[in-house]
């Protein structure tokens, strides 16, 4: 399927039947429906499981504008993560919908260069009501933590990660064909026994650089979970994939 979807996008041929499992859509800049030789926006709705779709608006031959999930395949109930990004690809802020409401983390984020995210505040909320608020800068601040703590990590750490990339990783030809290069992030959960959990694009460069990086991360098995005072904690984790290619 991923190759058909590819080969579709390539070619600028665009299908929609109601149902499907994933749509492709070219857009201009008002977001009408267009041939992609003259597209600003590329639209990817696909489904994620029974209860939700996922609409992805990406610039044609760059980096995610939003990403969004719904309960329906119209995009009419706002169910699941949505994330939204600055012209640079990089993660402006996100947060989960149940159904309509606002239920649980809501991040915002600072970009300080166009390479450079930092966390600025954490709003959680439940049945559509504010709950709390942390000021993450503050707390960073405060925090050189007096508990013994272990971040979450890869099995064989920073080289066992690049071995598992070089063994792995296949440079699509969307990208490629472009000359499109650069520097994806990923942010997921890593949790207790060391299952990845809940991953999202933290820094787009491109659909095809982003969802091979997805893949990456979604098939890479246990990771070693994070430790606080000894015991094992769900904690997140930031992993960064880096395409390049050779001259030839």
């Amino acid at each position: 399927m991923k190759t058909i979807v590819l080969s579709l996008i390539c070619i600028g041929v665009f299908f929609a039947k109601a149902q499907d499992k994933n749509q492709f859509y070219a857009l201009d800049a008002k977001m009408n429906q267009t041939v992609l030789d003259s597209s600003k926006y590329i639209l990817w709705i696909h489904e994620v499981d029974s209860a939700k779709w996922q609409w992805d608006y990406y610039y044609t031959w760059g980096s995610l504008v939003k990403s969004t999930n719904y309960a329906d395949h119209d995009g009419t109930v706002k169910n699941g993560r949505f994330c939204i990004y600055n012209t640079f690809g990089n993660l402006d802020s996100t947060g989960v919908y149940n159904n309509g409401k606002k239920d649980g983390v809501f991040l915002k984020f600072r970009s300080v260069t166009k390479d450079s995210i930092e966390f600025l505040s954490r709003y959680e909320y439940e049945n559509d009501s504010l709950i709390g608020f942390t000021n993450l800068k503050a707390e960073e601040e405060k925090q050189a933590d007096t508990a013994s703590k272990m971040e979450s990590g890869f099995p064989g750490g920073d080289p066992g990660w690049l071995s598992y990339l070089a063994h792995n990783l296949m440079y699509p030809e969307r990208a490629a064909g472009k000359n499109i290069q650069g520097k994806v992030h990923i942010y997921f959960l890593v949790d207790t026994v060391g299952l990845v959990k809940d991953p999202f694009i933290f820094k787009s460069v491109e659909y095809s650089l982003d969802q091979e990086s997805m893949r990456l991360v979604k098939n890479s098995g246990r990771w070693v979970p994070g430790k606080k005072n000894g015991n094992p904690l769900t904690s997140h984790s930031i992993k960064s994939i880096t395409y390049r290619l050779e001259d030839h």
